[in-house]
């Protein structure tokens, strides 16, 4: 194309390219109640040039056009294009420059962006992908090649990393949530009397247990839970499963790994807290402070740091959690005690194994949270008979007191793996200790300390 042809971005929204086809925009806009986006209009307006929108099926096609893509996904490319944008034009007229066009832009344009980024110190090299999205999804719905990417752009991201790591001593990875904090925070769910507490708990255990995205965490409804003496299930909504279609994830109840079934009654406890109508969504409540815009997916991570803070725990050094770090931190979790690869991909709804793959830390640690989250992922978990599970309190001979646990019995073994419940530690004894030492208990779901 002539470079005289070429109109910038926002002529190009403003309907400039498609001239002897303007009433499209107009019809566009009220095909549907939900107003579509202006780079949804534009790129409507472009695939169907010469078309007239008068002909059956054209009203309709701009709309699956504008519904391509997930409203959130819009407005997130729309917000990080019109700042590459503003950086073309507005930047450089104010710096004395001629403007850049932002649409087809060079790959030298994309690399002054970067250097502009760099020198702003707003935007970290761990966050730089979504604006190389947003230039190059823009690019390719609007017939162009795309600029973001390729040798010098890929040089020039490891640079800004590389700059920004000299200027820092705090830098930090993102990191899977560790299963004895999930615990943690499922524990305070069920002590706490407070009922926002208890909601943000619960959210955070369900998203934890699910590996659950964000959105599949915050926006489920309460038609999409399913909550039963056996286990619960969710038909999650998220960005990779069409809205068509049904993503329905069972998670049975572990009577070996979680005895008191401690989960399942968290999640009773934040029911009988409301009374939800199946089109609610599950988490809200009566009287909620959110407005319809707040209550968004960033919510999960918003009430992660709230809920940290509660219980003064902090990540280490290097180590930054938000609300991702829920969705690696389950699936690293089932797979350090032994859950099968496939079986973490299946149950986090990822497409491929090697998307699953990068979300799991090879290197941590099975512990008795691990298995009480996941321990009914495994496909080894023994059968009723051979081996007993009972659940009781346990008085040792140096202690004075006694503490709520499991215990594992292997047939005529002499040793007994006991679990206690609240400190998720694990010990051997001798049968004969345990069958002298032993007391049924009906409360060990119940919050309490390490020794009670």
């Amino acid at each position: 194309m002539p470079r005289d042809d070429i109109q910038p971005y926002h002529k190009d929204l403003d309907g400039a390219l498609v001239a002897d086809e303007q009433n499209i925009i107009g019809q566009i806009w009220q095909a549907k109640p939900l107003p579509p986006s202006d780079w949804t209009i534009g790129l409507a307006a472009r695939a169907l040039r010469g078309i007239d929108m008068r002909r059956p099926g054209a009203t309709q096609a701009a709309h699956l056009l504008q519904r391509g893509r997930r409203p959130r996904t819009i407005k997130g490319y729309e917000s990080k294009f019109e700042r590459f944008c503003s950086f073309c034009e507005e930047e450089q007229i104010e710096a004395g420059f001629e403007p850049l066009c932002p649409m087809p832009a060079s790959r030298a344009t994309v690399l002054l962006f970067l250097g502009y980024l760099q020198d702003e110190d707003k935007v970290h090299a761990a966050s730089l992908q979504p604006y190389m999205s947003a230039i190059n999804q823009a690019h390719i719905d609007f017939g162009f090649p795309a600029p973001a990417m390729g040798h010098d752009v890929n040089l020039a991201r490891k640079g800004f990393g590389e700059v920004e790591g000299e200027h820092t001593l705090k830098t930090a990875v993102r990191s899977p949530l560790p299963a004895r904090v999930a615990y943690e925070i499922l524990q305070l769910g069920l002590r706490t009397t407070n009922t926002h507490t208890l909601r943000r708990c619960a959210c955070l255990s369900v998203a934890f247990a699910w590996f659950a995205r964000a959105d599949t965490g915050i926006l489920m409804r309460r038609a999409h839970v399913t909550r039963q003496a056996d286990g619960m299930g969710l038909n999650e909504r998220t960005k990779t499963v069409a809205r068509h279609l049904a993503a329905p994830i069972w998670r049975a109840q572990s009577w070996e790994h979680d005895p008191a079934s401690v989960f399942n009654k968290l999640l009773e406890r934040w029911e009988n807290s409301q009374n939800h109508a199946l089109d609610d969504f599950y988490w809200s409540t009566s009287n909620d402070d959110y407005t319809a815009a707040q209550w968004i997916p960033s919510l999960i991570g918003n009430w992660l740091s709230e809920i940290l803070l509660i219980l003064n725990i902090q990540p280490p050094a290097g180590v930054s959690w938000s609300g991702h770090s829920l969705r690696s931190g389950g699936a690293t979790a089932a797979y350090s005690i032994g859950v099968d690869a496939l079986i973490v991909k299946r149950f986090g709804i990822w497409k491929c194994l090697s998307s699953a793959q990068v979300y799991i830390d090879v290197l941590a640690l099975p512990d008795a949270a691990a298995r009480l989250f996941f321990g009914h992922l495994l496909r080894n978990r023994s059968q009723d008979g051979a081996d007993s599970f009972q659940q009781g309190i346990w008085r040792g001979h140096d202690l004075s007191l006694a503490r709520h646990c499991t215990w594992r019995a292997h047939s005529d073994s002499p040793m007994v793996d006991i679990t206690f419940v609240r400190c998720l530690s694990t010990t051997r004894v001798p049968r004969v200790e345990l069958s002298s030492q032993v007391d049924n208990a009906d409360n060990i779901d119940e919050p309490c300390p390490d020794l009670v």
